[in-house]
């Protein structure tokens, strides 16, 4: 594991926030400023509006502005970057392993549709709440994760109850480059890297799910959270360089939450949703996942490889002006090389 060493502008202050697991703005005041480390905030006030909650841990990394907050009500412990659409991650304080967010649940449902995941990649840790999963229900898997930001690893084992396992290993390296140095192939290939409100969109081209593609064992596939079309102009055209890469594809709605699960496989046939069903019913036998995991395949699984989509893939060549100057994929990696 990668580390870096860093003060850090933290904030503490006193704040009133209302809780929303959906990609809803969240607006806080904050007020002061300690400087080296992350501060515990000991009290917080009770607004006229909203719950009272705590701010945990409130710090500027390289890449974020990082912000661990308590809503003592719900019992949860949230994960922000910025001030941003609703959050990063969930974690029940009562029982941390729970998967909160149910576009978690439906990225796991992509371990079911493999017939034997040995070795997954995940990239963009979050809070971690994927990880711990994996890491209780499923012991034997040898589990990856790359996270670009070593703060992020540093406030999940601190705030998230994050620990390591024998078969975890973390690499502190943004995701692309990070596939361009690993020969090492994996069964399923979990994505779920975001900014503050966005993918990256070195993350998002077909070079890149091309590059996904390339290191998937025979019969591996690629899992990706997306945010819907409402909020993610790019909707249409991420789904199409899936398609566009991926001789089988699966769109999974997570209920109500906004996200979308998309699912790429080098499998060359479709599988049916109760075929899928089946899979998750027997993958999970025996284990208390806290919800069904086959009711959700059931219940959600779109085929999604006959669908025709206008729009075309996105290409590295092809970011958009408002990224050019700051992430363009050719750009990133003459700098990071």
């Amino acid at each position: 594991m990668l580390w870096r060493n860093a003060a850090c502008g933290c904030n503490l202050a006193a704040q009133t926030e209302t809780p929303d697991v959906k990609r809803v703005a969240i607006l806080a005041a904050v007020t002061g400023a300690l400087a080296a480390g992350a501060l515990l905030l000991r009290a917080a006030a009770q607004g006229a509006s909203g719950e009272q909650t705590i701010t945990r841990y409130d710090c500027e990394s390289k890449y974020y502005r990082i912000r661990v907050v308590d809503y003592p009500k719900e019992g949860r412990r949230c994960l922000h970057f910025s001030k941003s659409r609703g959050i990063q991650s969930s974690m029940i304080l009562a029982d941390p392993i729970q998967l909160d967010l149910r576009y978690s649940r439906t990225m796991v449902a992509g371990l079911a549709l493999h017939p034997a995941p040995r070795d997954v990649l995940l990239v963009g840790l979050g809070g971690a709440s994927i990880p711990k999963f994996i890491q209780k229900h499923f012991p034997d898997v040898r589990l990856d994760i790359v996270e670009i930001d070593p703060d992020v690893v540093r406030v999940c084992q601190e705030w998230f109850e994050f620990k390591g396992t024998p078969n975890t290993r973390v690499v502190v390296m943004d995701g692309r480059m990070y596939l361009k140095r690993s020969p090492k192939p994996y069964d399923v290939i979990m994505l779920d890297a975001y900014a503050a409100d966005r993918i990256p969109f070195h993350l998002t081209t077909l070079e890149f799910i091309r590059l996904v593609k390339s290191r998937l064992k025979p019969g591996g596939l690629a899992v990706s959270n997306l945010w819907e079309h409402a909020v993610n102009r790019f909707y249409h055209a991420e789904l199409r360089t899936f398609q566009a890469a991926f001789p089988q594809c699966y769109l999974c709605e997570s209920g109500d939450s906004g996200n979308i699960v998309v699912f790429g496989s080098l499998a060359p046939d479709q599988a049916l949703k109760e075929d899928w069903a089946r899979r998750a019913a027997a993958f999970s036998a025996g284990k208390d996942l806290g919800f069904d995991l086959a009711e959700l395949v059931g219940r959600e699984y779109e085929h999604l490889t006959p669908r025709k989509i206008a729009e075309k893939p996105l290409t590295d060549d092809m970011a958009p002006v408002d990224t050019l100057r700051r992430e363009h994929p050719k750009h990133f990696e003459e700098g990071q090389s």
